[in-house]
């Protein structure tokens, strides 16, 4: 056989391998077959990522449709006059469900991650009620395992800031969460303070510390906390390392301050300007100038209250424990006056508090208040709370401190506290509210309805456009506003806009609002509905909120 044909034999066999022969009968690459591999299996790679976003989508929907119903309902409760304890497991409820709804937007974030395209928002919140609301969300795992959970925010941070509202929670949650995991007697605080431009967010508990030699590896992914304490050493998971991602993304750090025997502290230091209309938190004026005692020993719940009432104008007392206080108490109106305002806190027992309530009453103070978590409350008898004129719940929002101590600050001072009822944001609103689901629909009505709102609820997208074309040849007043959901049977809510707009110019009249509600948070929808004149995209579960603030726009 001729040296040609076994060369010739010899490249057809290395051809299927993507080789060929040199001139001089060397081996190497077929550069033509690996561009073809490689394209072939970018293809693979993109096929696969759109068929993983399709399935994360139908996912989000199918979950998203019964938590609005859950988040709209709790919503709708808080407005049902509840006592002090009723509404903490509202809120409680509340915060789980948000919790829930961050969680879905993290799985479909997932694979923005992976490719570098993490978007993040830069819009006005709530920073108190934020972190507030994280505490509240992990009491209920602190205080099952006797553990105390408190929050301190410094009086000059401004009540709303400009920053990524559902990043910070996330954050939060991963490092109160796993402090309250770590952490076996004690408990957990956390403070936010304004270092320069920065807020600083210190996660402090008295859990067992970390080595230093972990200090900078437990941020790795699934990183164990102590190796040489395996197998009773946990992971971490990938929290820790999403955590710092998301701070170094927003601009900011989050790194591990201190460490010891006695605990640990992590800090969370991020750029969050404040928003235009931020404001410190306000404080009713009736207060300053009255004097409280707090009666526990807690790490901090009681140092973090005292704080609370004196950015409130209070003088602070503060005794530890039974004996002094009664000393106190038994001493008022005979060698000094009787505070306005005593807290008892109840892991003092019931015996105890029973006592010091009984004392501050007899020395004459205005208000006495216990103070526990619900689980607490169930373990007190009604005879131990008689001798109290309230009680507070923990972990404590300052907000509601400052209401509860209002009423006797402005009973004593002779005046009546102001009215809570704000005017109604939708007063003579005309709504077309388009949604099938008999829940959300429900959820959306009796909000606005409240608001003010006269709202004329249709199942579907046909009859949707019946509706707003009757409005337009005068056959019923126009509407304010039209909402409607993304799929609903027959007409789903993009092509009921995109015709409902046809109309409007068909007649020469102005525009309607008109806002689209979805359990799909995929922004290829989003950019459909703005192209087909939606005014504004909401995802469920409904930000009610949001809603109003899009319908008075």
């Amino acid at each position: 056989m001729s040296v040609v044909i076994l060369f010739r034999l010899l490249a057809n066999r290395l051809a299927p391998a993507g080789l060929s022969l040199g001139i001089f009968g060397t081996v190497h690459p077929d550069p033509v077959w690996e561009l073809r591999e490689a394209e072939e299996a970018r293809e693979r790679a993109v096929t696969a990522s759109e068929a993983k976003s399709r399935l994360l989508a139908t996912m989000s929907h199918e979950i998203r449709t019964p938590l609005n119903g859950i988040l709209g309902m709790a919503e709708l409760l808080v407005a049902t006059g509840l006592d002090a304890e009723q509404k903490s497991y509202v809120e409680a409820m509340r915060a789980s469900g948000v919790a829930l709804a961050e969680l879905i937007e993290d799985i479909l974030d997932f694979s923005k991650i992976e490719a570098g395209k993490f978007e993040l928002t830069q819009a006005p919140f709530d920073l108190i009620g934020l972190v507030e609301g994280v505490l509240e969300l992990i009491a209920p795992q602190a205080q099952g395992k006797g553990l105390e959970i408190a929050s301190s925010i410094a009086p000059q941070v401004r009540t709303r800031v400009i920053g990524d509202a559902g990043r910070l929670r996330q954050i939060l949650i991963n490092l109160v969460g796993n402090a309250v995991k770590y952490t076996e007697s004690g408990g957990v605080g956390l403070r936010v303070s304004q270092i320069g431009e920065r807020l600083e967010f210190a996660v402090i508990d008295t859990g067992p510390g970390i080595p230093d030699a972990r200090r900078e590896a437990i941020f790795e992914e699934f990183a164990v906390v102590d190796p040489e304490a395996l197998p009773t050493s946990v992971s971490t998971g990938l929290g820790l390392s999403i955590a710092r991602r998301l701070a170094v993304r927003m601009g900011g750090s989050l790194h591990l301050a201190a460490t010891s025997a006695a605990g640990s502290t992590f800090v969370l230091r991020l750029p969050l300007p404040p928003a235009r209309d931020a404001q410190p938190l306000a404080v009713p004026d009736c207060l300053r100038g009255k004097r409280a005692l707090i009666i526990a020993a807690t790490r901090f719940e009681a140092p973090y209250l005292a704080e609370k009432l004196a950015a409130a104008g209070i003088e602070v007392l503060w005794a530890a424990g039974q004996e002094a206080s009664q000393v106190f108490l038994h001493g008022c109106g005979k060698t000094r006056a009787a505070p306005d305002i005593v807290i008892v806190d109840s892991a003092l027992g019931a015996v105890t508090t029973r006592a010091l309530g009984e004392a501050a009453r007899k020395a004459g103070v205005s208000l006495s208040l216990i103070f526990f978590s619900p689980m607490e409350r169930r373990a007190f008898g009604q005879n131990a709370l008689q001798a109290f004129n309230g009680w507070l719940i923990k972990p404590l929002r300052a907000r509601s401190l400052y209401a509860r101590l209002a009423s006797v600050g402005a009973s004593s001072a002779g005046v009546q506290p102001a009215a809570c009822a704000a005017p109604s944001a939708l007063d003579g609103f005309e709504v077309l509210l388009a949604e099938d689901n008999e829940i959300n629909a429900l959820i959306v009505q009796r909000h606005l309805e409240q608001c003010g709102a006269r709202v004329l609820r249709v199942n579907d997208g046909y009859a949707a456009l019946q509706a707003a074309q009757n409005a337009l040849n005068g056959e019923r007043a126009r509407f304010n506003a039209i909402i409607l959901d993304i799929r609903m049977p027959g007409l789903d809510g993009i092509e009921v806009a995109s015709r409902i707009r046809a109309a409007e110019q068909a007649a020469g009249a102005a525009a309607c609002r008109i806002i689209a509600l979805s359990a799909d948070a995929v922004s290829a929808i989003a950019e459909r509905a703005h192209a087909a004149g939606i005014n504004a995209f909401l995802t469920k579960p409904v930000d009610l909120a949001r809603l109003r603030q899009a319908i008075a726009a």
